[in-house]
């Protein structure tokens, strides 16, 4: 072999070591910045888990990765359960909430307490919270659905908490049912909300919905009955009342510093002398067909201060201000 040919296969060599040590530099390198694999799930985490009566579904929730599902199955679980970040699910096998039942462990604490955007809770039967929510929601995005809330101080609770959808759940004996704080741009759908009936006892003094500065929600189809306040918004504009059932509720209906709302084709049905309507330094609001399916006549009450509303009926009384009063249709 001559020299010429022996100096071409030692650069030959030569280039597949430098090729081969670049390769290996490279693959190094960005091992240290995706550990494990780009394609697995970060910290050994899984995208779906399932819990089963003596496991922790907290410890789910810890160890799902981000967009995962947790699923439980049917059985009692004491826990207070903290979501921080957006899973796709969190749900009872059975979808249904007689079968999976979360009791807080501590009644000072909410029972869900979720922080991050986009959490789905489906079909859990969730109770005791004395001081606080059976579900306190500050993220955006959810969506709670098909859940029994019952036991608790509030239901739900959403606090500055924006495009949520609160849909067939069930929500009896709390303090406040539902209740909406700096919370914009809401859907509730044909929840059913409940209480023991009034005059029980001195302190059955419970709510069904409450928006306070809560704008843009839409309540559709829903069950307020056998409460003290039915519905109460509370310096809450452009909200839309549509086709609910208000029933038996001593304060059916409440507008309070609350401009430009919809209240259209609703069932009120009041209970004693009370009113159907109490309007209360309000402006701009609309009341149209929530009369038509009552038994008995139909009052909005507003003061000398709620002006410009689109109200039913005639006036039926004014008040000694002369710039307030009832109005009826029978």
């Amino acid at each position: 072999m001559s020299l010429a040919q022996i100096n071409k296969r030692l650069l030959i060599i030569l280039l597949l070591i430098i090729i081969a040590s670049a390769f290996y530099i490279f693959h190094t390198k960005n091992s240290e910045v995706y550990p494990e694999t780009c394609l697995g799930n970060i910290n050994n985490n899984s995208i779906n888990a399932e819990v089963y009566p003596g496991d922790s579904i907290q410890n789910a929730i810890n160890n799902v990765s981000f967009g995962g599902t947790v699923i439980v199955h049917q059985g009692l679980y004491k826990e207070n359960l903290i979501v921080g970040k957006p899973l796709k699910v969190i749900r009872s096998n059975e979808g249904e909430a007689a079968y999976a039942a979360i009791q807080a462990a501590d009644p000072e604490k909410d029972v869900f307490h979720i922080t991050a955007d986009n959490v789905t809770i489906i079909g859990f039967n969730i109770t005791g919270s004395q001081d606080k929510a059976g579900i306190y929601c500050s993220g955006s995005g959810g969506n709670i659905t098909g859940n029994k809330l019952s036991y608790n101080n509030y239901g739900v609770y959403l606090n500055d908490s924006s495009r949520n959808i609160l849909e067939n759940n069930e929500v009896n004996n709390n303090s406040l049912g539902i209740y909406l704080r700096n919370s914009n741009n809401n859907q509730l759908k044909s929840n059913n909300i409940t209480g023991v009936g009034i005059f029980v006892g001195l302190e059955n003094s419970a709510t069904g919905i409450y928006l306070e500065d809560s704008d843009n929600n839409k309540l559709m189809n829903n069950t307020i009955s056998k409460l003290w306040d039915g519905v109460n918004f509370t310096e809450s504009s452009n909200n839309e009342l549509n086709n609910n059932s208000i029933l038996h509720n001593y304060f059916s209906l409440s507008l309070v510093n609350s401009n430009n709302n919809k209240v259209l084709n609703n069932t009120i049905l009041r209970r004693g002398y009370s009113f159907s309507v109490v309007l209360a330094d309000s402006q701009n609001n609309t009341f149209q067909g929530n009369s038509k399916y009552l038994n008995t006549d139909f009052k909005i009450c507003y003061s000398f201060k709620s002006t410009n509303n689109t109200l039913e009926g005639e006036l039926y009384t004014s008040n000694e201000q002369g710039t307030g009063g009832v109005f009826r249709v029978k």
